[in-house]
């Protein structure tokens, strides 16, 4: 009995430990710090630059990006799957916080 609750114990302790060293798949982290960057740039794009949003949103992508490969390609991603949500969001005056949120990058 003895033995049982202490391999019970054991169990219980590591399958906790498992649970806290897990973490927030990193792009999703990333992706997020990027969407929410991305909304506040674009904020200030509609207000004051030229073109179509589409337009816009790249010049944001290649402002943000700074020619990263991997940052660019998220945010290319951003646009072609959140693109209108994020508008949606600007339209509505909520916060980059929210809009990601709603967009499910954060």
């Amino acid at each position: 009995m003895n033995r049982a609750f202490t391999v019970l114990a054991i169990c219980s302790v590591l399958f906790a430990l498992t649970l806290a060293v897990q973490k927030v798949p990193e792009t999703k982290g990333l992706g997020c710090s990027l969407c929410k960057d991305f909304v506040k740039e674009l904020e200030k794009e509609i207000d004051h630059g030229e073109g179509t949003i589409e337009e816009k949103a790249n010049r944001v992508c290649n402002k943000i990006c700074h020619n990263h490969p991997t940052l660019d390609k998220i945010c290319k991603e951003i646009i072609d799957k959140s693109l209108e949500i994020i508008v949606k969001g600007i339209e509505n005056h909520y916060v980059p916080e929210v809009t990601c949120k709603l967009a499910h990058l954060c």
